[in-house]
């Protein structure tokens, strides 16, 4: 019988289990679609995820791995990752007391605003590396604290989306500092609780569960857990992480020269530093800092929207497109030059590279005969254009540059975006051969958390990892570098002043 570990991801629009062998070879998959619902108990728009309906999708996705295998492998752990922010609070015996408020839900802007009043934004940033999101699980708790005290004072732990899932696998009350970072409640140059943090939500530091390194043991799964999920009892069950630092992971990226590239709904660029050591340019360029899954070191990101923007794209103008088709008809009529269209994917009100300027979402250069592929043109080269923006942002930030950008998420499917990708930013682009990196790099710390590997890099040794190339062509290169110059760079500041107003408008109007 082989051995194998079992690695599960909660993403925000599917669920996942895959069982790998020691050596990364993928043996069984399934998923599941996740979304976020309308809360019961509150207003039109407050938006949440189940946690019921979460684990029992996680319990199906191990059972048909399970199946798949033909009970020929011994699951030797099993970890779990995730997406950052959202979090449940829960009494001592296990009960939800409240759903997951999910990160799609603006309730929490008020708090967001009462946050900055008492801590400051630059000083919040100085502490957790997290810039003042609306979403950002602190703001959650000031919300609590002013809307349900009764519940957040009876809640026994507070626990993030994989940290529920490992406690329906082992009955353990646990976090990961990883996925704390995620809290803007962890003191990050300690990974520790923030005292300031803690008194600046009005929350009882018990409430907050200890934290661990990633690929820790918590402990192992239950007789229930073995019931519901059909693994053994006795399973090891291992700290997962956030789902950024583990794609780091599951991409076979250690040296500090390649930066990770996720590209999905969101995009996030990544590059690994070994202190944290927050600037004010830091925050001004819109990056962020959490601990890494490789102990001792953390890591410095941006970001930014993304495959949300084509999205958009897609509703506002292939809306009449069957959906089995509706992609290849967007991206070949995108072959075709953009001719003077540009487009700020600031979609994302207060969040991205220009949330410091109010930059909001902007389409310039629309004529009369402007078409539709045009305008998808425009809008991959403006994501392309974000990209290159935020590279220069972090290599000023960490001292270097990336020799290249290896790609993971939704968007590695896509050659026209790859190539963009390539041609404006200069530098090669590659892909993963792996379709699950997320995955594995999760059940890498299953394995490291069940003695399999001595660290990770000696994990990362034995696995077998294999990527594909898209190189930049040169002339397109400097062409892309005269418009990025000559347009793009100057639109958020340029357009400076009417953003502050409409954002003025729309907080007036809120």
């Amino acid at each position: 019988m082989g051995e194998v570990l079992l690695g599960v991801d909660v993403g925000a629009t599917g669920i996942k289990a895959g069982l790998f062998t020691p050596e990364g070879r993928l043996t069984a998959v399934a998923g599941r679609r996740n979304g976020p619902v309308q809360d019961p108990m509150g207003q039109p728009g407050w938006m949440v995820w189940d946690p019921q309906d979460i684990w029992t999708k996680v319990c199906e996705c191990i059972l048909e791995c399970l199946n798949r295998s033909g009970g020929s492998h011994e699951v030797k752990a099993v970890a779990c990752t995730g997406f950052g922010a959202d979090g449940v609070p829960m009494s001592k015996e296990g009960e939800c007391l409240y759903p997951f408020v999910s990160w799609h839900c603006g309730r929490t802007i008020p708090q967001q605003a009462e946050l900055a009043k008492r801590v400051g934004n630059e000083r919040i940033f100085e502490i957790t590396g997290y810039h003042n999101y609306h979403i950002n699980t602190a703001c959650r708790f000031l919300w609590f604290r002013q809307n349900h005290p009764v519940l957040l004072k009876n809640a026994h732990r507070w626990l993030q989306v994989q940290d529920y899932v490992a406690f329906r696998l082992s009955g353990a009350f646990t976090t990961d500092c990883t996925i704390a970072s995620t809290t803007m409640m962890l003191d990050l140059g300690s990974r520790t609780w923030s005292k300031t943090m803690l008194e600046a939500a009005e929350l009882d530091a018990s409430i907050l569960p200890p934290t661990s390194e990633a690929g820790t043991q918590i402990g192992t799964v239950t007789a229930k857990a073995s019931s519901e999920t059909g693994l053994p009892q006795g399973t090891p069950v291992v700290t997962g992480g956030h789902d950024c630092e583990i794609a780091v992971l599951g991409a076979g990226v250690a040296q500090d020269d390649i930066w990770i590239d996720i590209t999905g709904t969101w995009e996030i660029l990544i590059a690994t530093v070994d202190a944290f050591r927050p600037q004010p340019s830091h925050y001004a360029n819109g990056l962020d800092f959490e601990c890494h899954a490789l102990p001792g070191q953390w890591i410095c990101q941006s970001l930014m929207i993304a495959g949300a923007v084509t999205e958009w794209v897609r509703d506002k103008f292939y809306h009449e497109v069957p959906e089995k088709d509706v992609y290849e008809v967007m991206f070949r009529e995108a072959e075709a030059p953009s001719r003077g269209v540009y487009v700020l994917p600031s979609f994302m009100r207060g969040m991205g590279p220009d949330a410091s300027r109010s930059a909001l979402g902007t389409i310039l250069g629309l004529q009369t005969m402007t078409s539709r592929g045009q305008v998808v043109r425009a809008a991959l080269e403006g994501l392309c254009f974000q990209l290159n923006r935020q590279i220069g942002a972090i290599g000023a930030a960490v001292g270097r540059t990336p020799s290249r950008l290896r790609v993971v998420g939704g968007g590695q499917k896509n050659p026209l975006w790859l190539q963009l990708k390539a041609d404006v930013t200069g530098l090669p682009v590659e892909i993963t051969t792996n379709p699950e990196v997320t995955l594995l790099g999760v059940a890498i710390l299953a394995g490291l958390g069940a003695g399999l590997y001595r660290d990770v890099h000696d994990a990362l040794g034995r696995v077998n990892f294999t990527t594909e190339g898209v190189e930049p062509d040169s002339a397109r290169h400097s062409e892309y570098a005269a418009r990025y110059e000559s347009v793009y760079k100057q639109l958020a500041e340029s357009l400076e002043p009417p953003y502050k107003a409409i954002d003025a408008e729309l907080r007036g109007s809120a």
